[in-house]
């Protein structure tokens, strides 16, 4: 349920691109999601096309990018994607997680005319 306010303010900033360039209709959204947001696709699907009805992005096709958490290795440095676990691939010493990477949510472009 928390997607809903999160689609509510990509319905509310694709209205004020269309009105800032001039845009009758948006066609394409596309969006990064890391993979510690919480956020589901699925969900954010289901409530753009109820909070879009009506609004020049109403049947804009949503494209999503998935982001992973990225780690650091505590003894060579090496940053990898998480998958799983903490250790390093190359080394296997542990890793910390890089601040900020995992949480992303943002629009990353649209298109329309």
């Amino acid at each position: 349920m928390h997607e809903l306010p999160v689609v509510l303010d990509i319905v509310h900033v694709m209205d004020e691109e269309a009105n800032k360039n001039g845009m009758k209709e948006i066609t394409r959204i596309s969006l990064v999601i890391g993979e510690l947001s919480s956020i589901i696709d699925e969900s954010v699907q289901m409530y753009f096309e109820i909070a879009a009805k009506d609004h020049p992005c109403e049947g804009a096709k949503l494209v999503f990018e998935h982001r992973p958490a990225m780690l650091k290795c505590q003894s060579c440095g090496k940053e990898f994607p998480h998958e799983k676990n903490f250790q390093c691939p190359d080394c296997g010493g542990d890793s910390n997680l890089i601040k900020g990477t995992g949480r992303e949510f943002y629009i990353l472009s649209f298109d329309g005319q």
